[in-house]
């Protein structure tokens, strides 16, 4: 069986402290993610997080 995955990590730490550069106002790793994922809804934060190519406009 040939396993020919590619696996992209990253920090959601990071991407946390560019989107609070970004959007002027600090917000935690864990917010950031569940916004990325679709759990919870911020439309600034989807803006930024599309710019960034975190997150898929499907999404928003």
């Amino acid at each position: 069986m040939t396993a020919d995955f590619t696996v992209t990590k990253f920090s959601w730490r990071k991407v946390a402290e560019k989107v609070s550069e970004v959007a002027g106002k600090p917000y935690s790793a864990n917010y950031v993610r569940e916004v990325a994922s679709g759990y919870r809804t911020n439309h600034q934060l989807t803006i930024v997080l599309q710019n960034l190519g975190i997150v898929k406009k499907e999404v928003a």
